[in-house]
């Protein structure tokens, strides 16, 4: 008998779209949404009452796409239920990984298509540039994606995704050189044994330069040029290697929180 792919999906911000189109495209179906805004018109304004409901009986996913400061709580909760559960990045903004055993990622720079060019590039020793350019409007500025203590930062709020790339290539032993942080431009120095990598975020006003990009011992590795990651469809792999029960778990999400809580 073909598995049920039934999803719950808390918080209809702006990746929303962007799962419900992976889940569809993953033979999913969206049973329940979740929002806390009466004007998203979702399902239900509140989690809890959505999964006491008879509708819930036949969801077996969740996907979280709320503010990343109600992670962690939202993950605990979901993971009471059973069900298998998928969070955006960042999972939770501190180093408190306590009861989230069980929760998977969307870390999905891991299923980009250059990666074993990027691989079979890498030598005994690396000289590595990373550089996110991004712009970003008035409305990403004025939101909670521009507050530190919601967001944890744009280091934590954007370029998570590279750092995730980067100890996934390299390993999670490393040293913080130097780092300079602030709310439009952060840049600075990891050492690896096998690597040196100088790091380079910035909030750009327009789309003039924007990338997001590797220089490995300078040849480059445009990884997207697009405003946001999502737009490149890798959210699809996200939920085929979940259903496949491949997803990226709590052991691999946290190292990259670590790294940016010590930058």
């Amino acid at each position: 008998m073909k598995k049920k792919l039934n999803y719950c999906i808390i918080g209809k911000g702006f990746i929303f779209q962007r799962h419900v189109d992976a889940i569809k495209k993953t033979g999913g179906k969206v049973l329940i949404t979740v929002d806390n805004d009466p004007k998203k018109k979702a399902d239900f304004l509140d989690y809890k009452k959505a999964f006491k409901s008879e509708k819930f009986k036949d969801v077996n996913y969740i996907s979280i796409c709320t503010p990343n400061d109600t992670h962690k709580q939202i993950i605990k909760d979901c993971l009471a239920t059973k069900r298998i559960t998928l969070c955006e990045k960042p999972l939770i903004l501190d180093n408190n990984f306590e009861g989230l055993k069980g929760v998977n990622c969307v870390l999905q720079l891991r299923f980009h298509p250059l990666i074993n060019k990027i691989k079979k590039s890498l030598k005994k020793k690396n000289n590595i540039e990373l550089i996110v350019k991004v712009f970003r409007d008035k409305d990403w500025l004025s939101s909670w994606k521009n507050d530190f203590k919601r967001s944890g930062g744009i280091v934590m709020g954007i370029m998570i995704h590279q750092v995730d790339f980067l100890i996934y290539l390299l390993g999670n032993k490393y040293k913080i050189i130097e780092s300079y942080n602030s709310k439009k431009k952060c840049h600075g120095v990891i050492k690896w044994k096998n690597a040196n990598v100088k790091y380079n975020i910035e909030l750009l006003k327009n789309r003039i330069g924007q990338t997001r990009k590797f220089i490995i011992n300078g040849k480059d590795f445009e990884m997207s040029n697009s405003d946001n990651l999502s737009y490149d469809g890798w959210h699809d792999q996200i939920y085929k290697e979940l259903i496949k029960g491949n997803g990226i778990p709590l052991s691999e999400a946290k190292k990259s929180i670590q790294l940016i809580l010590k930058l």
